[in-house]
């Protein structure tokens, strides 16, 4: 075990914890959470599938539950909500809140009132607004915090919510195999597009971040080369994006591709939407107050 000093945060990079440690971790599940549930109330609403939307709404659920986990006193977590002027946490409240009600309401009409299409409709949008804000505020959540020079660049949001979209098709797309849907392949052609985007992004912002400062460099490193170079290189590269694009080749090529194939893609793009959390929120680090030899 390592042993630090006390003067450690002086000299040296410290990793930040409190979203990454204990408590910290309901954090990355909820960051995670939000970016699917976006994205998959997003793609099921354009292909008009009802239990991808209610799928949606309830990680949604889960996601405000995973914040008030992280909460030392959560009773007390509308102090938050009533300072959306000032807070990202509070603002992705509203988004919750407000997306949660939208979709509750566009699910009864789409169930019971089938016909009333220009309600459908109209509710369908408005809850799709709060959806992407609910997707890409935990991004600009992250890049707000400036002491963290890694997180601070405007790269962030739109990575986030171009992962949860990935996750979000990924998730549509399995229950698009259980109910034997015939637009599984159109929905596939969106999903590499939506891959190859990601894999871009990803490179664009750890391209960014190298030059951007010391600190940001140093996080980098880590990623790539250093102690979290398992979780960027297994979990966001390997599971994220090189499982998926390689399934989604074989399955472009072979268009009558088994569903246990499919499936796998799915479950590869969850778990590296999930490990691009954790590698992003576990690179941050704060700057030493002293420069070291």
């Amino acid at each position: 075990m390592i042993q630090r000093k006390p003067y450690d945060f002086m000299v040296k990079y410290q990793q930040q914890k409190d979203w990454v440690d204990g408590r910290g971790n309901f954090i990355a599940f909820a960051f995670f959470l939000g970016g699917i549930a976006g994205g998959l109330f997003l793609a099921s609403a354009y292909f008009d599938n009802l239990l991808g939307i209610f799928i949606a709404f309830l990680l949604t659920g889960l996601m405000g539950a995973s914040y008030m986990l992280h909460l030392t006193h959560p009773m007390r977590f509308w102090r938050m909500v009533v300072k959306p002027g000032t807070s990202w946490i509070s603002r992705g409240f509203t988004f919750i809140m407000l997306f949660g009600l939208f979709t509750v309401i566009t699910m009864i009409l789409m169930q019971w009132a089938p016909d009333a299409t220009t309600a459908i409709t109209t509710f369908k949008v408005l809850a799709g607004i709060f959806a992407f804000a609910q997707s890409i505020y935990t991004g600009f959540a992250v890049s707000y915090v400036s002491a963290i020079k890694v997180w601070n660049s405007a790269i962030v949001p739109i990575l986030f919510v171009t992962c949860g979209l990935s996750g979000g098709l990924a998730i549509l797309l399995a229950i698009m195999v259980g109910q034997g849907s015939a637009q599984i392949a159109t929905l596939e052609n969106i999903i590499r597009v939506v891959l190859i985007a990601f894999a871009i992004i990803v490179a664009v912002y750890l391209w960014n971040a190298t030059y951007s400062s010391t600190a940001a460099k140093d996080a980098v490193i880590r990623l790539i080369g250093g102690v979290l170079a398992p979780l960027f290189w297994i979990g966001v590269f390997l599971f994220g994006i090189a499982i998926p694009v390689v399934i989604s080749v074989i399955t472009y090529w072979v268009h009558d591709a088994s569903s246990a194939l499919l499936i796998t893609a799915v479950v590869s793009e969850i778990i590296g939407g999930l490990a691009l959390r954790f590698a992003v929120l576990k690179a941050g680090v704060y700057e030493p107050l002293l420069p070291s030899d």
